[in-house]
């Protein structure tokens, strides 16, 4: 009598299980909605989605086989959609992280397993060849997807780091125990299917489920975050840092340990020399671009992420030197460079100069300090006539690029075949 009732109980509690683990499946489907309905990501969102909600019909099928009248083809495709549900885990992972999605990659091995396992593997005299093709893909696609975050560069959001080691160590799982197929029990190998096993399966699935929904969920709203934070932190006239960013760097320089081998620090400000004539002139639209052009050619000299708006026409370079003569020059190559340049709208055509102050580091200048006396030399260049470069400290200026002989008007006309 007792026998009997093991074998009812047993069955239930293989459904149960099976049930619980495709009801989670369903859970996640309605949380993920739920928790990005308003983001905007839509193509993220029903990647995200693509795994969790292949799941809901791969634990059904395999759950109850029999709801297509025949339970073999109900196998069949419940394991195919499983497999389906591994592959869209590493689609996921690549559309997460900006990459194009490999749909076909996931559905030709898939497909062929499927294939392979209603036709030849169906008639195997070595049952464990139906098992082998659907653990080496769970594998192989948990790897695959771990590999996109191996590939990351360094200083990633915590949750993509974390993503990393959860994939790599479901790959190693499901990749070790592929070639024990034959050993272990279903739904782990080829085996009569075990209590155990069937909870120990579920239980992986379930887990990795939770954890890749959780993480993934989290990883997008931390690239949201940190897209909003760049964007707080560039101008959008220029594409260059802003005044915020401008405050970051030197917070960050003031924090960073002092090296042997790194070079001083140098801070150059320069402003549009008469901006106002430019705008007057010649309307804020061309003026704008006149400031653009400043931006892109401190940007051309000293590389992306160095060039900051300050405000207005006036920019800081943030950039090392070996000495002050090296930022001098540096600097003053900025100041011809942007006074050779010719701002062009239409038929109209204009030159312009700036003014530039630069400053070194030094035993009693730090980065913030530093700021200031290159604002202060800035300055010293304007009331002296414009159009030179001053160092901190100096009345000296270097040698004026003879571009305005009119001075103190700001720009001056160029034909259109200068």
């Amino acid at each position: 009598m007792a026998h009997a009732q093991m074998k009812v109980i047993v069955p239930d509690i293989h459904l149960t299980i099976a049930a619980c683990s495709t009801a989670l499946a369903v859970i996640m489907c309605v949380v993920i909605l739920l928790s990005s309905a308003n983001d905007g990501a839509r193509r993220e969102r029903w990647w995200l989605f693509f795994p969790f909600g292949i799941a809901v019909p791969a634990g059904v099928l395999l759950t109850w086989p029999e709801l297509l009248g025949k339970p073999f083809w109900g196998l069949q495709l419940g394991w195919f959609a499983l497999t389906l549900v591994y592959g869209g885990v590493w689609n996921a992972a690549r559309v997460s992280l900006g990459r194009a999605p490999r749909l076909l990659a996931v559905l030709l091995p898939c497909s062929a397993a499927l294939l392979f396992n209603a036709t030849v593997g169906a008639d195997t005299a070595w049952p464990e060849m139906r098992m082998l093709p659907r653990i080496a893909l769970f594998g192989l696609f948990n790897a695959l997807a771990a590999r996109e975050f191996w590939r990351l560069p360094e200083h990633q959001p915590p949750s993509a780091m974390t993503l990393r080691w959860i994939l790599t160590a479901f790959a190693v799982i499901d990749l070790g125990r592929t070639p024990l197929a034959p050993l272990l029990p279903g739904p782990l190998g080829v085996d009569p299917t075990q209590l155990w096993s069937l909870a120990l399966f579920n239980f992986a699935l379930v887990l990795e489920g939770l954890l890749l929904g959780v993480f993934l969920t989290a990883l997008r709203r931390e690239q949201v975050a940190a897209r909003h934070l760049r964007l707080a932190m560039v101008d959008p006239l220029t594409g260059v840092g802003n005044r915020r960013a401008l405050d970051a760097a030197i917070a960050q320089l003031e924090e960073a340990p002092p090296t042997k081998d790194a070079r001083p620090v140098a801070i150059a400000m320069f402003d549009i020399d008469c901006f106002k004539l430019v705008n007057d002139e010649l309307g804020h639209p061309f003026g704008d671009l006149v400031i653009a052009g400043a931006a892109h050619v401190a940007q051309e000299l000293f590389g992306p992420g160095q060039v900051y708006r300050t405000g207005g026409e006036e920019f800081a370079v943030v950039f090392r030197a070996a000495t002050m003569s090296d930022a001098l020059r540096r600097a003053d190559r900025l100041r011809k460079a942007f006074a050779d340049r010719s701002h062009r709208e239409g038929s109209t055509v204009r030159r312009c100069t700036i003014s530039v102050g630069v400053a070194l580091t030094g035993p009693d200048r730090g980065p913030r300090a530093l700021l200031a006396c290159a604002d202060e030399a800035l300055y010293t260049a304007k009331r002296g006539g414009r159009n030179r470069t001053i160092i901190a400290g100096s009345l000296l200026p270097v040698a004026i690029t003879p571009v305005l002989r009119d001075y103190p008007r700001a720009v001056r006309r160029v034909s259109l075949g200068d």
